[in-house]
């Protein structure tokens, strides 16, 4: 069964103070579009890895997603957009390579440890 989506703002207090909880209230329970899958651009050499899942990435709200299989670069793979940014750097596990992705507030993503020749990127991570 699923959860209808609000299509009024509730409104929680008519008090002054009440006001940053109905604000908060509306954020958390307004759906958000999604944005479209957009494939990364690639830097120093990295490429998608041929017939598997392109890299790309998407946001649904403050969650950033990042997908597909990439390989044969050095360094920084790509850079991600203002506004797809994680507020501090996260550090995911980049399978088949056991190497590890790190991603910083400036948006470079590159990977560590492992080696270059496939890296399994799968996973997601906040904006705030």
């Amino acid at each position: 069964m699923s959860i209808p989506v609000p299509v009024t703002r509730t409104k929680i207090a008519t008090a002054t103070w009440g006001v940053p909880i109905t604000n908060e209230v509306n954020r958390l329970t307004t759906y958000t579009t999604p944005t479209p899958w957009t494939g990364v651009t690639f830097q120093n050499g990295w490429v998608n890895y041929g017939g598997y899942q392109a890299a790309q990435y998407r946001k649904i709200g403050d969650i950033v997603y990042l997908r597909g299989v990439i390989g044969n670069g050095t360094g920084v793979a790509f850079t991600l957009p203002v506004g797809f940014r994680p507020p501090f750097t996260v550090q995911k596990n980049a399978v088949g390579t056991v190497s590890t992705m790190d991603i910083n507030p400036t948006g470079t993503a590159y990977l560590t440890g492992g080696t270059n020749a496939a890296a399994v990127i799968d996973f997601q991570f906040s904006t705030i």
